[in-house]
Order: C-alpha cells, then sequence, then structure tokens
C-alpha cells in the first residue's frame, strides 16, 4: 500500500558511522576518481545502507540517513503490529473461571 513517510532529522551523526566508496556501474572518469558512494550503519540497531545513486557523497549521506531513518521506522511499525496482534491473540485466550458468589442476608442456607 501507499504509506506516508516524514523524515525525521533526530538521527545523531554520531550514531551512524559512515565508510565511503567508489561508485560502481557507468560514469566514466568521474566514477574511477571519486569516493562519492556511500555505505552508512546504524550502530545501535545494525541497521545498513549503501547508496551510489547521486554524483555528491553529500547527496549519498543524506539519502542514507534517510534510508536508515525509513527502515527504523518500518522495524518500529513491524514491533508495534506484532505487539497489537500478540495482546488480541491473549484477548481471545483468556478463560473464564468459576466466580466466587457471596450471599448476605438472613436467607442465605449453605447446602
Amino acid at each position: 500500500g501507499i504509506g506516508r513517510f516524514s523524515a525525521d532529522e533526530h538521527i545523531q551523526s554520531d550514531e551512524i558511522r559512515f565508510e565511503t566508496l567508489r561508485s560502481s556501474g557507468p560514469g566514466g572518469q568521474h566514477v574511477n576518481k571519486t569516493d562519492s558512494a556511500v555505505r552508512a550503519t546504524h550502530l545501535a540497531s545494525g541497521i545498513s545502507v549503501k547508496v551510489q545513486s547521486e554524483r555528491s557523497q553529500h547527496a549519498n549521506k543524506r539519502l542514507a540517513r534517510l534510508l536508515i531513518a525509513w527502515r527504523l521506522e518500518q522495524q518500529r511499525q513491524n514491533e508495534c503490529a506484532a505487539l497489537k496482534s500478540e495482546r488480541r491473540l491473549f484477548h481471545h485466550q483468556i478463560e473464564r473461571g468459576n466466580p466466587l458468589r457471596i450471599f448476605k442476608g438472613m436467607a442465605f442456607t449453605p447446602q
């Protein structure tokens, strides 16, 4: 389906390790001379992305940061969905016990 994603800028640069490397594919001398591709790894979760679609390293870093934020959001949504499903299943597995009946008054005769 179609989802809406708003880029979170709360991911700090110290939470992500960036590695630069040479891009692959067509591009001629520019590709052979510059390290414009970026591999970004989120240190806390281990999520890693490689971006080489842009000519600029800065643009690739920005895109890598957005992709990591998107994957973290997807992971959070999956965890919430699993928790919601678990709660729903738990709700249907509840067994009702024998309730205690307490009678008050003079007309009560135990059997």
